[in-house]
């Protein structure tokens, strides 16, 4: 055997070593993603096929796993982060990714078993909230409808005071059976009487709970994560109210039993309240009516606009559609048309809808305009459509009829609330787009911290990369300092340093090609 063949084949060897070691296993690799991106709903009893939490499970769905996560079917996230990044993103980083299609495609190996993170526990006895102050369960019922089922389940809570819930969680009994959730505080005799006029436990409504006192506090749907407020910040329950649970049992549900728990921690007292309701809806829809005509794709638009006196504050925001709907965009515009992405979803997804949190609260100013805009594909090459032929859809509550809503979590605002910080991590997998439908120039957004003391931030979305001119301006009119910056594609930050200039108020200015705009901002030592 000559050298150079001896050579050969020892890389060869060592290749083919090297290759094998840097071959992902599940214990070390694969669980650890599994864990924190889908088991949340796959596993047994939970409300996806097909449990995840083994290793046995994850091997023999192995080529499944991979096909659905790079699709990005898998983990559901309908919000396009290239729009804007929300808190809690369930996105799947392109290393890991590769890190799925390597390891089904070397034949799944398990590794070491003592390496794998321990497995999640999904139980109704467990909580994500950090603590739990009440707790109740709603009366057991046994589904059995062939239609769509809405169902009001009233609990009693016997509160000597106004409370307020800073952290709220829906454990639904049969997440196999429950679509959704709406949870509702109430203090009339009203529920009552519909709950004990109705054989059996609860009652059926459709349109909310039938009671004009009730108020929206919460909700659930597949795959979301407790609604948690910022500190200091929770909804009012009322002296003596009552939850409801407004439960969504989807057709062709037989002799199933529903059990749902409702978990909740209260803010410490006199905290900020929080309002939640359909800020867009179909009362604002600006070119109605709202009806799609058979074997049509239509678009509508929504309009509303902040007439207070004073700015608000949202928290999160949900929208809602039914099994038409395929888009829902929303965004708001200053009084210095200053746009403000606030959610797009392109492939709205009836299963996957949810209550998306912001990573930092949005400030809505007075004037400022709020728009939706939907599109509905009431065609037979539309496979969620209802109807086969299709039919003419107009509004209501049924899954086979349509809506227009977005909720918002919001209240008066207070300074510093943009400042809050709701998620940190990083953003993992996601290169902000280049091109956005909606907004066409550079914005600029919150300075923070406002006051500032040292070094301050100023947060921007730029439609593309491009070289502009920062400078800062005291109310006089006098440049007080001025640098090149680049404004990168997408979301961005320009910091700035305020150390040693006097106490005041002063302007941000940002100068590109075609724009010219500003922010003014404070140092108060």
């Amino acid at each position: 055997m000559t050298k150079n063949i001896r050579i050969a084949i020892l890389a060869c060897f060592f290749i083919s070593g090297f290759m094998k070691a840097q071959t992902p296993t599940w214990a070390d690799d694969i669980a650890p993603i599994l864990y924190n991106n889908c088991t949340s709903c796959h596993h047994t009893g939970g409300v996806a096929p097909n449990s995840l939490m083994t290793y046995n499970d994850a091997y023999n769905f192995r080529f499944m796993i991979k096909a659905y996560v790079e699709s990005g079917y898998m983990p559901p996230w309908p919000p396009d982060p290239n729009y804007r990044h929300l808190a809690f993103e369930r996105v799947i980083s392109n290393s890991d990714k590769a890190k799925i299609s390597s390891w089904a495609l070397n034949n799944g190996p398990q590794g070491n078993t003592a390496n794998a993170p321990t497995p999640p526990t999904y139980t109704n006895n467990s909580t994500q909230l950090s603590s739990v102050d009440f707790s109740a369960k709603m009366q057991d019922y046994v589904v059995n409808t062939s239609s769509d089922l809405y169902r009001c389940f009233v609990i009693n809570t016997n509160f000597a005071q106004d409370m307020f819930a800073s952290e709220i969680e829906v454990k639904p009994g049969d997440p196999s059976i429950v679509h959704h959730v709406l949870v509702f505080e109430d203090t009339t005799a009203t529920i009552k009487t519909k709950d004990s006029s109705d054989v059996g436990a609860g009652y059926t409504s459709f349109f909310g709970t039938g009671s004009s006192d009730s108020k929206l506090v919460g909700e659930w749907v597949p795959g979301t994560a407790p609604i948690k407020f910022p500190t200091n910040m929770g909804v009012r329950l009322r002296k003596n109210t009552r939850i409801v649970l407004q439960i969504h049992y989807p057709a062709g549900t037989f002799l199933k039993l529903d059990s749902t728990r409702i978990n909740i921690k209260f803010a410490p007292s006199s905290p900020r309240e929080v309002f939640l309701a359909p800020i867009l809806s179909e009362s604002n829809i600006t070119n109605g009516p709202f009806t799609i005509p058979a074997n049509t794709v239509k678009t509508f638009k929504q309009q509303y606009t902040n007439t207070y006196p004073v700015p608000f504050t949202i928290l999160s925001t949900a929208p809602h559609m039914h099994l038409i709907g395929k888009k829902y965009k929303v965004y708001g515009v200053s009084t210095t048309n200053d746009t403000l992405p606030i959610i797009n979803i392109n492939n709205w997804d009836f299963k996957w809808q949810g209550v998306y949190s912001f990573r930092s609260p949005l400030k809505i100013d007075p004037g400022m305009k709020i728009f939706g805009e939907t599109e509905y594909d009431n065609t037979s090459s539309n496979p969620n459509n209802p109807n086969s032929p299709p039919q003419q859809i107009s509004y209501g509550e049924s899954t086979t009829e349509e809506m227009m809503q977005t909720y918002f979590a919001f209240l008066l605002y207070q300074p510093g609330d943009e400042n809050i910080i709701v998620d940190n991590s990083p953003i993992v997998g996601i290169k902000d787009n280049l091109k956005n439908e909606v907004v066409k120039s550079v914005q600029l957004y919150n300075v923070f911290p406002n006051p500032g003391k040292s070094v301050s931030k100023l947060s921007y979305y730029s439609p593309s990369e491009m070289p502009a001119k920062a400078k800062i301006i005291s109310m006089e009119g006098k440049i007080m300092k001025d640098w090149p910056v680049t404004m990168h594609s997408g979301f961005g930050e320009i910091s700035f340093n305020v150390e040693g200039m006097a106490k005041g108020q002063y302007f941000i200015s940002i100068e590109t090609k075609g724009y010219t705009k500003t922010k003014t901002f404070l140092i108060n030592e």
